[in-house]
């Protein structure tokens, strides 16, 4: 929504958490919604929203964020509301239709958060609603004849995770293998990843989180499915042809990597810092452009979907305060200068938080605030289990990895950097 690092917006965790200092993403012009409508563009939200909702901090009033308060036009979901089964729009479909929610929950021993089989049809599921709601936003749009830009954003596969038998009957018999960093000892290393490693991690097998993660992909084909609805009704409208497509997430999934962690957080690893992102811009650009299906391995950021949205949408923004940059170019084929670095940004998940992985090559670095420094050779250590940090081979590595980073915070005015200066001198610990 706004192309700038969380330090300098303000929103440094969720919206109920204690470690943010911005409750309520603030109305600006600003705003990817605010500028697109300027634009021409109408603008409609489907799903998850967590950027305010709940019009107060410490009881005291402020100006509610709801996606219909923030320009655009749909549903205001805040927060999880248990995967959105707890939304008053979803009940409301479910009793419009006949259907119940009903889950036959199974043991939850691993995993984030609960999982089972849904006992209704699949049209009776939050993933199918959901894409139901972004198909009745794009027939609206369709007869007025504008341009629009819709926000699809799903729950899943965030815990619960929760999809109809057939759906978990394509992985029940399927054998998966753990994880090759499965067995690292996360309990006996001092790190911040301890604040998310599953509380009862050292009891658990690999079978317990095997049959949780079958419920994962179980929930993930759903919404993979219903995600193919959409892309259809394109299609068949004649829309497919005028419409780009983009694809990514907020985050991973650790799903008992890392010697039994869960959710997101509190560590550098690539499980939930490396993210899918697919652009589908049906024009082309052409003999000198990028052939569509190429993979490209330049660095991209969720920093630059907002200027590479604004950007295809022929809509004006300042790029001076912006901390993302364009894909465009890249789209565009050629070769042109790119980043050689990308930087990660943490800022607590129930508590407040410092810490910040910038990644250069195959070099990882993980600066922590309040606990020994990270730093990992992807090349030799795809999976993030040996530390280098304190190994006198990379010291001069180390240390420009920290360069790297100071100058980062320098650049984006960040408001901890007076305190990783001094622990670039000598450890705070």
């Amino acid at each position: 929504m706004t192309g700038r690092h969380i330090h300098a917006h303000g929103m440094t965790a969720n919206m109920e958490d204690q470690g943010t200092s911005v409750r309520e993403l603030p109305d600006t012009p600003e705003l990817l919604s605010r500028k697109l409508r300027a634009a021409g563009y109408h603008c409609g939200y489907t799903g998850k929203w967590h950027l305010g909702g709940r019009g107060e901090w410490f009881g005291a009033p402020v100006s509610v964020s709801l996606p219909t308060t923030r320009g655009f036009e749909g549903i205001d979901f805040p927060g999880h509301g248990n995967g959105g089964f707890e939304f008053p729009e979803y009940k409301e479909y479910l009793r419009t239709r006949g259907f119940e929610h009903r889950v036959e929950r199974h043991p939850d021993d691993a995993g984030e958060g609960p999982a089972g089989v849904l006992e209704g049809p699949v049209e009776s599921t939050v993933p199918y609603f959901l894409a139901e709601h972004t198909i009745s936003l794009i027939e609206r749009f369709r007869e007025a004849g504008e341009p629009f830009f819709i926000w699809h954003s799903n729950w899943g596969p965030h815990a619960p995770y929760y999809a109809p038998e057939a759906y978990y009957d394509i992985y029940r018999n399927v054998e998966i293998p753990p994880w090759p960093n499965y067995n690292w000892p996360a309990h006996t290393i001092n790190g911040p990843h301890q604040a998310r490693l599953h509380p009862r991690a050292h009891e658990l097998s690999w079978d317990d989180w095997a049959r949780a993660i079958r419920h994962y992909y179980a929930f993930t084909t759903l919404i993979d499915e219903q995600i193919g609805r959409i892309l259809r009704h394109l299609e068949t409208t004649g829309l497919v042809e005028n419409t780009i497509v983009i694809f990514t997430s907020d985050h991973g999934e650790t799903l008992g990597s890392h010697g039994g962690l869960i959710d997101k957080g509190w560590h550098h690893f690539e499980e939930i810092q490396r993210i899918g992102l697919i652009i589908k811009d049906p024009r082309g650009f052409g003999d000198s452009g990028t052939p569509p299906g190429t993979a490209m391995n330049e660095w991209a950021s969720l920093l630059d979907v907002y200027p590479t949205i604004l950007s295809l949408a022929g809509a004006r923004y300042d790029v001076e305060r912006l901390h993302g940059c364009s894909l465009l170019p890249l789209l565009q084929g050629g070769r042109p200068a790119w980043r050689d670095e990308i930087f990660v940004e943490f800022g607590g998940l129930g508590a407040a938080a410092s810490m910040v992985t910038c990644r250069h090559g195959d070099i990882k670095y993980g600066w922590n605030c309040s606990n020994l420094d990270e730093m990992y050779d992807l090349a030799v250590d795809p999976h993030e289990t040996v530390n280098v940090i304190d190994d006198p081979a990379y010291a001069a590595t180390a240390g420009g990895m920290r360069d790297r980073i100071y100058a980062f915070m320098e650049r984006t005015n960040y408001v901890g950097r007076g305190v990783f200066r001094i622990s670039r001198l000598g450890r705070l610990w």
